[in-house]
């Protein structure tokens, strides 16, 4: 007899279609992206994978920046919900908070769900998310950009590079490209906003410190960030860059501690002269405004 609980991960494992949101004030409305400055609700599908009868288990709703490593004093915590699952039972579960999301790293956020129960199947100890490795808790973090012919098909996007340990840690960071197809199962939550068809490439891919790079910083991009350090409980930045030829393409930033993959997350680059831009909140405008004044 035993509790098993699982939210699945995705493949790659930072793409778990069992995460979506709903912009709005109806948490039963259309999944789609968070919204900036909108309200919006998170769902986690739980499974009970074991025989026994799970009684108010608890599930745990975060939000973090983009980012290739967050732990749970790094993410930024939502609300919580209690659910019950007899055993093979699979219940889509609403976090009764809801949730604004905000103006950082344009709009793109990483959201991440763990589901446990505090004596039949309680989590590890450590704050860390081990993603890959614990069935507890899975993460979507996908971030849209858009390139257009205006900006010669330069697209890029900051992420923070999170240190959770209390002692300095080295990381190696680095991209690699995926296919639209990976993406498939978030269809259902995402809708028009991934176009699974399309034909595209990425050229040049790079990294670099600025978070708002011109082409100039571009040419200096290195493809691999082998050697990072970031000292105890704190975060850095890096910013991926490169060109888009064609409509769409994916990409994965991965990050590594001693050969052993701890954190990642996945672009989308679009064509923006193809696929138009969601018009911007009042919130994104006040900031660009804002930006200009300077």
């Amino acid at each position: 007899m035993s509790i098993e609980l699982e939210i699945q991960d995705g493949s790659p494992w930072f793409l778990s279609p069992d995460i979506w949101t709903v912009p709005g004030s109806d948490p039963t409305g259309t999944p789609s992206a968070p919204i900036v400055g909108e309200t919006c609700y998170m769902w986690a599908r739980v499974r009970n994978n074991g025989s026994s009868q799970a009684d108010n288990a608890q599930v745990r709703f975060y939000w973090a920046n983009p980012s290739v490593g967050f732990d749970r004093n790094t993410a930024n915590f939502i609300g919580s919900a209690n659910v019950s699952l007899a055993g093979g039972e699979v219940r889509d579960v609403l976090c009764l908070t809801p949730w604004v999301p905000v103006f950082v790293n344009s709009g793109h956020e990483c959201v991440l769900a763990e589901a446990f129960h505090p004596t039949g199947d309680p989590l590890p100890a450590s704050p860390t998310f081990n993603v890959p490795t614990d069935r507890h808790v899975a993460q979507r973090n996908l971030s849209v950009v858009f390139a257009a012919k205006i900006k010669n098909m330069m697209f890029s996007t900051s992420f923070s590079v999170c240190n959770s340990s209390r002692k300095d840690q080295t990381f190696r960071v680095f991209a690699k490209p995926g296919r639209l197809e990976e993406l498939k199962p978030l269809v259902e939550h995402l809708g028009n906003n991934i176009p699974l068809q399309a034909m595209g490439e990425l050229k040049s891919v790079g990294f670099v410190m600025e978070p708002c790079p011109d082409e100039h910083a571009m040419e200096n991009a290195v493809p691999i960030v082998e050697r990072l350090t970031v000292k105890g409980n704190i975060c850095t930045g890096l910013t991926v860059v490169g060109r888009l030829e064609g409509d769409a393409a994916l990409l994965h930033v991965i990050q590594e501690v001693d050969g052993k993959e701890v954190g990642g997350l996945s672009v989308l680059v679009l064509n923006g002269d193809v696929y138009k831009p969601e018009e911007r909140t009042h919130e994104q405008k006040e900031t660009e405004n804002n930006k200009g004044a300077r």
